[in-house]
């Protein structure tokens, strides 16, 4: 169940925005049959609910000349500065694209964007260096299958109609 109540019109909205990461608004209007201040109304909705976060054009890390991705698993030692303040600064780290906070063996999992392996090197002294890390692991994404940011795109009709109903 959804955190936030959502109409059909919502769902129609929301999911063409994920799939187009932009919507035309007239053409949206006449395809739902709403009108088009209807469409602004909710659009400012989402944002105020922050269900709707920046608008963000997604670049290809391969044609800007980041084609390295490293994943890095990093356990934390949480009686120096805490979590959260590990988590900032591997956060802060040039590179570092995705930090996650783990339950499991590792502490966190880090997901970078680099240009090459001197690039790399850099990087993980950087977080071996970070105040809090006890060890790390890093993998070298060698191929990707998958690498989806948008999120609705990734659930069948039927998961998105129980989440949405």
């Amino acid at each position: 169940m959804t955190q936030v109540a959502l109409d059909d019109v919502d769902f129609q909205i929301l999911r063409r925005l994920d799939e187009d990461g932009d919507i035309d608004v007239d053409e949206l209007s006449e395809e739902l049959d709403v009108s088009q201040s209807t469409i602004y109304y909710r659009l400012e909705k989402y944002r105020d609910k922050d269900l709707l976060k920046g608008e963000i054009a997604q670049l290809d890390p391969q044609k800007l000349g980041l084609g390295l991705t490293a994943i890095t698993e990093i356990n934390a030692d949480y009686h120096g500065p805490g979590y959260e303040k590990v988590a900032e600064r591997l956060a802060d780290l040039s590179g570092v694209q995705r930090v996650f906070f783990m339950l499991g063996e590792m502490s966190f999992y880090v997901l970078s964007r680099v240009r090459d392996h001197e690039h790399l090197q850099k990087l993980m002294e950087e977080i071996i260096q970070t105040e809090g890390i006890e060890n790390s692991t890093t993998n070298i994404v060698l191929r990707t299958f998958k690498d989806e940011d948008r999120l609705l795109v990734n659930y069948d009709e039927e998961d998105l109609e129980a989440l949405f109903t």
